[in-house]
């Protein structure tokens, strides 16, 4: 009871708060205009991350209040929102972002008590750490990348959230980010109702790097106490699009911090005409990846190859779409 009373109190608190920020943010022109790298045009309010971390924040600490979770990572993810606030408002020093990434990164890693495993001792210990250290900062920032057209950051946190509950629920595994995950999967959705296809506010960094941080922190803890494949499964679309976006871009010799639009959901997005379709195609597999993380439980390895082949289809679809579109503007042209 709790748990629905936390997730649906945070969704009224996202509600409410993301649309009293729109009022105020545009009021003030914070405002997110068309570059390279945008999938909309004109100015939209930008930063509506930060009502959505305040929502799901008080819906956690009103119902949750002596939930004991480790002490750091609460501090990384105000950190981590703190130093995403201000690059927001003016790009702040490289060095400052990716120390705090690492920082934060840090934190998560810390909370795996010295015993345990992180890849399950596949690796030896230093690797196992390094490797996890790694793999946080860049789904840090790969969760940022992927915040590029209406609803689609909002959707994976609230897939990664309910399926990081799931899983834990039917491993019978006791969870110290339970209240978290029913808080923030609340807010998230709180949130989407104002980010749904046309937006009206965008999350900006504010908001998917304290989330990416967040979906790692509870990814780490399913991996070292529950199932390894199921962390690695359930965030595996995002994981996919952006490395395979990346190593493309690099093999061109392009600068890859610099904007673009050339991820998989940016294309078909295009193709498509659509944010909106395309995001309900990423839902759907997100929900896929949900089932085979519960499947995972008994059959690791099944159950991940099963998630290669659905995210593989999802990203064939979105790259027939994007062709379509090219075939159509050179048609055009």
């Amino acid at each position: 009871m709790v748990a629905i009373l936390t997730a649906v109190a945070a969704f009224v608190f996202g509600v409410a708060l993301t649309h009293l920020f729109i009022r105020l943010a545009d009021r003030q022109g914070v405002l997110a205009h068309a570059n390279e790298r945008s999938m909309h045009r004109g100015a939209t309010v930008t930063g509506g991350g930060l009502p959505l971390l305040v929502a799901a924040l008080a819906a956690f600490f009103v119902f949750w209040p002596t939930q004991t979770i480790h002490g750091l990572i609460l501090p990384a993810a105000a950190l981590l929102a703190l130093v995403s606030f201000f690059d927001d408002l003016k790009p702040v020093a490289q060095w400052v972002r990716f120390g705090a990434h690492i920082v934060a990164a840090a934190a998560a890693i810390s909370v795996v008590h010295s015993d345990q495993m992180i890849f399950q001792d596949w690796l030896p210990y230093w690797l196992d750490r390094g490797l996890a250290l790694f793999l946080v900062v860049w789904f840090i920032n790969l969760f940022n990348f992927m915040d590029g057209i209406d609803g689609i950051a909002g959707i994976e946190t609230v897939f990664i959230m309910a399926g990081f509950l799931i899983v834990s629920a039917v491993a019978g595994a006791e969870t110290p980010l339970d209240g978290l995950a029913y808080a923030f999967a609340g807010g998230t959705a709180g949130f989407l109702f104002w980010n749904w296809h046309p937006a009206r506010v965008f999350m900006g960094d504010v908001g998917s790097i304290p989330l990416g941080f967040l979906c790692a922190a509870m990814l780490i803890w399913l991996a070292v106490n529950v199932s390894l494949a199921a962390a690695l499964i359930l965030p595996l679309y995002f994981v996919a699009d952006a490395t395979i976006t990346i190593l493309t871009r690099l093999s061109r010799g392009e600068k890859i911090w610099q904007a673009h639009r050339s991820h998989f959901y940016q294309r078909s997005a295009r193709g498509v005409g659509s944010h909106a379709v395309v995001v309900r195609r990423v839902a759907a597999c997100n929900a896929v990846l949900i089932a085979l993380s519960v499947l995972a439980l008994s059959m690791p390895i099944m159950a991940f190859c099963l998630a290669v082949l659905s995210v593989a289809i999802l990203l064939v679809w979105m790259q027939v779409a994007a062709d379509a579109n090219v075939a159509i503007e050179a048609g055009a042209g």
